[in-house]
């Protein structure tokens, strides 16, 4: 977006202390800033793209740093009832469930189509055989319910029969990739979005409420004066036209994030970590247990931290650093007394562990809970 100032008026509100202004130009740094623009990613495994290149070490599917799904396109010769009900059809695999797994010994991975849509409409295809006809479409697939376990996305593996139903039911892709975003690199395409639609004035009425209200967060409370692109604020009924003051809330990134319906909001890891290290420093961790840890937890470590709550688990802290030589290593979830870490981005694990941390990764704890509890009881 151009901006036109006009600095006229400060010139003549100068002009009486002498000769002080000096010609001067404003230069867009807008290079220096981190593309978070979601890329469109479709195509044939074994064609397109190699399985080596689909990355599910972290549970959730991964190509190149961006959240993926793994799919058939081929429905058979149920294609008709499968255009008017996606859920009777195949599922769509968001993580590296034993479905995958049984497929990929099989040898039958081939089978699969790569994509990162999130509106919830898959390309399928079919062949009624009676009318002996090819029909082709799109439908609204359900998720893999092995997939939903394997991560206990919203407690699902530890939820009754009918809960497991409403989780499945209610399962939403937009919503879905929003909990998982630190992982990656940018949300996924969203074909249904249209533009922001906020005003022209909108940059100078949210810095202007920031500034009033000294740079912290109305949530939690964080103060974020030095951080203050982790500061936003926060339209309340989803109207960005609407700036009236009672629809205004600042917050940080973090409770912005996790605010309904805000599944555009991309937060990164580290954006996380250092408001949760803020958030320590400044004591707004009045308690440990798990509703105050999963309020301000990255949302990417909730499966985890249900199942910790379920088995009763001592809980864990948040905001933790570690000055390894001058190089700052925040954790996102430990047990100072046990040393015992929980890392989504790993790149530190050897660093912790020469200072005596046992490490493991969101997904291996979860997937590894007994030998992961030994660790922490």
């Amino acid at each position: 977006m151009k901006l036109t100032v006009d600095f006229s008026a400060l010139y003549r509100a100068v002009s009486p202390l002498g000769k002080v202004v000096t010609d001067f130009s404003i230069t867009s740094r807008a290079d220096e800033l981190e593309s978070i623009v979601p890329i469109e990613i479709t195509g044939i495994l074994g064609e397109d793209f190699h399985l080596s290149e689909i990355d599910g070490s972290n549970g959730i599917l991964n190509y190149d740093g961006h959240q993926v799904m793994l799919y058939i396109p081929d429905q058979g010769d149920e294609i008709q009832f499968i255009l008017e009900d996606g859920k009777l059809g195949r599922r769509i695999h968001v993580a590296e469930c034993s479905t995958l797994e049984f497929m990929r010994e099989t040898g039958r991975f081939k089978r699969y189509d790569v994509i990162n849509r999130i509106d919830g409409l898959f390309p399928v295809f079919g062949r009624n055989f009676k009318l002996k006809q090819d029909i082709e479409g799109e439908t609204d697939l359900g998720v893999c319910k092995n997939c939903l376990k394997i991560l206990n996305y919203k407690g699902y593996a530890t939820q009754s029969y009918t809960m497991k139903n409403q989780v499945f039911s209610d399962f939403s892709f937009e919503q879905f990739f929003e909990v998982y975003s630190s992982y990656f690199k940018s949300l996924p395409l969203n074909r249904k979005k249209t533009s922001s639609n906020y005003t022209a004035d909108w940059p100078s009425i949210s810095a202007k409420l920031r500034s009033e209200l000294n740079y912290t967060c109305e949530q939690c409370g964080v103060e974020l004066t030095n951080e203050s692109k982790l500061l936003h604020t926060h339209h309340i009924n989803g109207d960005k036209a609407d700036n009236g003051p009672e629809n205004l809330r600042v917050l940080c990134a973090d409770c912005h994030k996790k605010q309904p319906h805000h599944g555009h909001i991309h937060v990164s890891n580290q954006d996380v970590l250092k408001i949760n290290q803020l958030r320590r420093e400044q004591h707004k961790f009045d308690v440990f247990d798990y509703d105050n840890i999963r309020e301000c937890a990255d949302t990417a470590l909730d499966g985890f931290l249900q199942k910790c709550q379920s088995t009763r688990l001592p809980g864990a802290e948040l905001g933790i650093v570690i000055n390894d030589n001058g190089n700052m290593i925040a954790i996102d979830l430990c047990w100072p007394r046990r040393k015992v870490a929980v890392l989504i981005n790993i790149d530190n694990t050897r660093a912790l562990k020469d200072y005596g941390w046992t490490v493991f990764t969101a997904f291996d704890a979860l997937n590894n809970f007994e030998d992961f509890q030994v660790k922490v009881r």
